[in-house]
């Protein structure tokens, strides 16, 4: 439920084309888009759903096709971990807190959140500055590497790349059931075995 509230409320503040990165965005975008409150909302705010750059290795390949921010055109640079940053560096509130009266520590973590805010805030302008012009060192250096490796590997053109993909996705999705010549070779083993322990 709580996930769910905080996309209806990102949706709220943020409008349309969202993007949102979360360990399992691979399932939640089915319980969102589902949910009878919230699923046409995020099809008429267009609301994408990712897993986070780092953690999106851990899911299958199939699933990383989809739901990586590497295969999501318009992703960007972003990894989709700010929140778990911002949350780690908070931490260090807790000594403080750990004793306090309610109050106090309703006001100490105001407090706290405010001067980091403040702080990202002033920083924004640099931040934005320097995501630009990596995005753009790195647009022109890899375009140079890439083309030079498609010419060295005659790959016609970067279309081909999205051909590939969608053609590794069909491919996995016919592996999801088992082949029968591997389903035999199970069964035979298995066979052997009881034999062999039979004797």
């Amino acid at each position: 439920k709580y996930a769910l509230a905080v996309t209806n409320e990102l949706i709220d503040t943020f409008g349309d084309h969202l993007m949102i990165g979360y360990d399992i965005g691979c399932r939640f975008s089915k319980t969102a888009n589902s949910s009878p409150l919230l699923g046409p909302k995020i099809r008429k705010h267009k609301t994408r759903f990712c897993v986070g750059s780092f953690h999106g290795h851990a899911h299958c390949r199939l699933c990383q096709i989809d739901w990586h921010p590497s295969y999501i055109q318009g992703s960007g640079l972003e990894d989709f971990k700010t929140c778990k940053r911002v949350f780690s560096y908070s931490n260090a509130l807790a000594s403080s807190t750990r004793h306090a009266s309610v109050f106090h520590r309703c006001q100490l973590i105001h407090q706290w959140f405010k001067t980091w805010n403040d702080g990202k805030f002033a920083e924004c302008s640099k931040f934005m500055y320097s995501n630009c012009v990596q995005a753009l060192n790195n647009i022109s250096s890899i375009s140079d590497m890439l083309h030079d490796t498609m010419q060295a590997l005659k790959i016609p053109s970067e279309e081909t790349f999205e051909v590939w993909l969608k053609a590794e996705k069909q491919y996995l999705l016919s592996l999801k059931k088992e082949l029968p010549e591997n389903t035999m070779h199970i069964e035979y083993f298995t066979l052997v075995v009881k034999l062999r322990d039979a004797e």
